[in-house]
C-alpha cells in the first residue's frame, strides 16, 4: 500500500467551491497528449510569490508524465530537485482563469487565478529519471476505452460519452487524462444500454462486453472501473482493471472524492502501460 503524496496542481488562495464562479473560469489552450515534458497547475497571480510552488508541481507531474510511474514522486532526491524545478524548464506562461471578466476586487489583477504552463527540457528531464532510476516512456500511448460504473449516494448509472449521467464526473475525468497525458474515451449511451452494462452487471459479464465497446468508441485497450459511495469510508471507494503487457492488472483507493478516483484510474493505468510495474493501492487519508 501506498499512501498518497500527489498534490493537487492548485496553489494560492484559488477556492472553487460555488458552481457560479466555476462557470466563470475558461481552461487555457489545450496541451498535445504526444507533448510529454509539458505540465500545468493554477496558481494566483502571475507574479514570483506562487511561481516556485507552481513549477514544483508542474515538476512532480511532468515526472510522473514522463516516466508513467507515480512512484518516482517517492525517491528521496525529488523534494530537492522540486525545490529548484526552475532549472529544469525551458519556457513558461500564464492564462487567465478569469480571462473577459473585468477586475472587480481591491487587490487588482495579480490576485487572480491563472493556469501557469511550463515548457520543460526534455534532455534534462530524461536524466532526472534516469537519475532515479527511471526511463522515459517514449512512443505512441494507447486510447482507453473507460466503462465505468457508478453506485452513488443519489443516482447510479453507468459513465457515459452523451447523455445526461453525471456530466462533472465526465468533465473529472477528461482532467485527469489531460494532466497526465492520456488519451480517455467513453461508449456513447445507446451501445452501452444495447451491450446491457449497468451498475448491476457482474466484472466479469463487463469485462467480455468490453472487448466489444472498446473498438466501437474508439479506444485501444480497456480500463473498467467501479466508483461505489461509501458513507463509512467517507467517500468513494474506486477499483480499477486493465489488462496490459499479458497481465491482468488492479487497484483501488478508498475515501476519495471522484476527481481524485479518476487521477487514480490513470496513475495506476500508466504504471501498467509503461512497463514500471503492477499499479499501487493507494492510501489516502
Amino acid at each position: 500500500m501506498l499512501k498518497a503524496s500527489f498534490r493537487g496542481a492548485v496553489i494560492g488562495a484559488v477556492a472553487l467551491t460555488s458552481v457560479a464562479f466555476a462557470a466563470e473560469t475558461k481552461p487555457p489552450p489545450p496541451i498535445a497528449l504526444e507533448d510529454i515534458y509539458t505540465t500545468q497547475a493554477v496558481v494566483t497571480g502571475k507574479d514570483e510569490r506562487n511561481r516556485p510552488l507552481g513549477f514544483s508541481l508542474c515538476f512532480e507531474d511532468v515526472l510522473v508524465k514522463a516516466s508513467g510511474d507515480a512512484t518516482v514522486l517517492g525517491a528521496p532526491a525529488v523534494p530537492a530537485m522540486a525545490a529548484k524545478a526552475g532549472d529544469y524548464i525551458d519556457s513558461f506562461s500564464y492564462f487567465d482563469r478569469l480571462s473577459g471578466r473585468d477586475i472587480h476586487d481591491e487587490q487588482g489583477s495579480y490576485d487572480r487565478p491563472h493556469f501557469l504552463t511550463c515548457h520543460f527540457n526534455p534532455g534534462k528531464i530524461d536524466n532526472v529519471l534516469a537519475s532515479l532510476g527511471r526511463k522515459t516512456w517514449k512512443g505512441k500511448r494507447p486510447a482507453l476505452t473507460m466503462i465505468v460504473t457508478v453506485n452513488g449516494m443519489k443516482r447510479d448509472g453507468v459513465l457515459a460519452a452523451d447523455g445526461d449521467f453525471d456530466p462533472d464526473m465526465r468533465e473529472a475525468l477528461g482532467n485527469a487524462a489531460t494532466r497526465y497525458g492520456l488519451k480517455v474515451v467513453l461508449p456513447a449511451a445507446e451501445p452501452l444500454r444495447a451491450a446491457g452494462v449497468t451498475p448491476k452487471t457482474p466484472a466479469r459479464t463487463i469485462r467480455e462486453k468490453a472487448e466489444r465497446l472498446t473498438p466501437l468508441a474508439g479506444g485501444d485497450l480497456p480500463l473498467i472501473g467501479d466508483l461505489t459511495w461509501s458513507d463509512k469510508a467517507h467517500g468513494w471507494i474506486a477499483t480499477w482493471r486493465i489488462d496490459a503487457r499479458g497481465q491482468a492488472f488492479s487497484w483501488s483507493a478508498r475515501g476519495i472524492n471522484y476527481d481524485e478516483a479518476f487521477r487514480v484510474a490513470m496513475r495506476g493505468a500508466m504504471r501498467a502501460l509503461s512497463g514500471n510495474g503492477a499499479p499501487v493501492n493507494e492510501r489516502h487519508p
